[in-house]
């Protein structure tokens, strides 16, 4: 992200002057909601990390993600915690909210009421359980776009969604002048490269897959919307610094390989939201508990996470 300004208190970052989505770029941190054990949000931990994330550097912030549980709140606490969290970011960086719902109409009034709290950006799968046709989903994203004045990222995850915005109809979406970034969770380069080579212009293609970042930096993407950033921010910045912007393929492919085992357990490990608050947790950070359905780790779990990643290698 190419700031204007940067303002800088007693070693913090308390504003930048310029956060317009148009120059986002690199590192954005798709971070967990932290729920005390009673299901009640704490927002006093979800606050630290929030400090933890911008004092390393990322470039944007993405709450209530599939990371940040989005789908087990209400829409009151989503708008509740939206309204608590951009008063304390402040500005200090972008913020990307989730706002993927079945209904259009339910992902305009998140949209609208984003826009109202400052957000610079909301993420929007397509409408998921419906199994909705190609011409569907460019209605959905089409409406959105004519409804509401505020930058989107189109989230591509047929995973999530159960259904994949083909390349024919992500060029129609791309022509919405409000498309800002692609955020691509396929898990095919080619359909990344196709789109950072042909229309990288009209909408912004962003790396959506923990354990395809390198390639996808090599190939065109401009950013990374990641999860491994809440644990290894550092790592992350480290390898869109010497891929993107210095073209040190060879010490960013280094940075890459170290990290590679924890992006392939993100990618793999079926409670990987549990994983991250988990390991969050150990850092001296707020990972706090899940809500149902989902269940926290059992021992042999845990057991295995520390087996697999080794903290000290993690920065």
């Amino acid at each position: 992200m190419e700031d204007k300004k940067v303002i800088v208190v007693k070693n913090k970052i308390i504003a930048r002057e310029d956060t317009n989505m148009s120059n986002l770029k690199g590192i954005v941190a798709v971070t967990v909601t932290p729920f005390k054990e009673d299901g009640a949000f704490d927002y006093e931990g979800a606050k630290k990390n929030m400090d933890y994330l911008i004092d390393k550097g990322v470039h944007g912030i993405c709450l209530l993600g599939a990371t940040g549980e989005y789908q087990s709140i209400t829409t009151e606490e989503h708008k509740k915690y939206v309204e608590v969290m951009m008063k304390y970011i402040n500005k200090r960086v972008p913020v990307v909210v989730g706002a993927s719902r079945e209904r259009t109409e339910e992902v305009i009034e998140l949209a609208k009421h984003a826009k109202q709290n400052n957000v610079d950006s909301i993420m929007v799968l397509p409408p998921f359980y419906c199994n909705p046709l190609q011409e569907e989903i460019y209605e959905h994203y089409r409406f959105i776009n004519n409804s509401v004045d505020l930058p989107i990222v189109v989230y591509n995850n047929p995973g999530s969604a159960g259904v994949d915005i083909e390349y024919d109809t992500l060029v129609k979406i791309a022509e919405l002048p409000n498309m800002a970034i692609i955020k691509e969770s396929t898990g095919d380069i080619k359909r990344l490269t196709a789109i950072a080579m042909n229309l990288s212009d009209e909408i912004k293609p962003f790396c959506g897959w923990e354990n395809m970042c390198y390639e996808s930096f090599v190939m065109g993407a401009k950013g990374w919307i990641c999860v491994l950033a809440n644990i290894a921010p550092g790592m992350c910045l480290d390898i869109y610094k010497y891929v993107v912007e210095e073209k040190n393929y060879e010490k960013g492919y280094k940075v890459y390989k170290k990290a590679l085992p924890v992006l392939n357990f993100l990618e793999g490990f079926p409670k990987f939201i549990q994983l991250v608050k988990y390991v969050l947790e150990k850092q001296g950070l707020t990972g706090g508990f899940v809500r149902r359905p989902k269940i926290e780790l059992s021992l042999e779990e845990k057991e295995m996470i520390d087996d697999a990643i080794n903290l000290a290698e993690l920065y």
